[in-house]
């Protein structure tokens, strides 16, 4: 069997669900014999009658109310697909590219209202280590830890972060001893652990 005829399925929903070749016609804007011919090539192409007739109004026969119940959910799952299309066409779309850790800790908790006080923004993060190439790659904005000196881009911070070495009393007397200067002297010692808190 051929493909069924979308049009001809399309004015046959039409009939069935208000009863009458005219109120279809009016309906779908085209003369009551154009949407005749539909029904009789639907019929045709299937092999069987759809409707009987009785007094004024088409009558779906137990084929035609098959295909009206199939017909009816087809087009309804159309209606949802293009409306749910046109929803995410409206929709703003933003890409933020952020390092795994500033994501999870300082991001995610204000992405989650974000979200919620907008829901026409379609929100996507890509947490990565890597900085991004704003020419080849499709994001938004990028947030990165950095003193924001990045030639060609628009920078606002969003954290003051204070860093302070700490270290054991007895280490930082030790470092004393060494130099006159012992900040100094803890730019070149070796990192042993590292916390912060965002």
């Amino acid at each position: 069997m051929r493909d069924i005829n979308l049009k001809a399925t399309e004015y046959f929903e039409a009939v069935a669900r208000l009863g009458t070749v005219t109120k279809a016609a009016q309906e779908l804007g085209v003369s009551p014999s154009a949407v005749s011919q539909q029904l009789t090539s639907l019929e045709s192409q299937l092999g069987v009658k759809l409707f009987r007739r009785e007094k004024r109004r088409l009558i779906l026969k137990l084929d035609g109310d098959r295909l009206f119940q199939t017909t009816t959910q087809a087009f309804r799952a159309l209606r949802n697909a293009s409306s749910a299309i046109g929803r995410q066409r409206d929709m703003r779309n933003i890409t933020i590219r952020v390092s795994p850790s500033f994501g999870v800790r300082w991001l995610g908790p204000r992405i989650a209202t974000f979200a919620e006080q907008n829901p026409d923004w379609n929100i996507r993060v890509d947490a990565t280590p890597d900085y991004s190439a704003f020419d080849t790659e499709a994001v938004d904005l990028d947030l990165r830890y950095g003193v924001g000196n990045w030639s060609g881009l628009t920078v606002e911070p969003v954290v003051n972060d204070l860093s302070l070495p700490m270290c054991n009393p007895d280490y930082l007397a030790w470092l004393q001893r060494q130099s006159d200067d012992p900040v100094e002297q803890l730019k070149h010692a070796r990192l042993i652990d590292s916390v912060k808190t965002l």
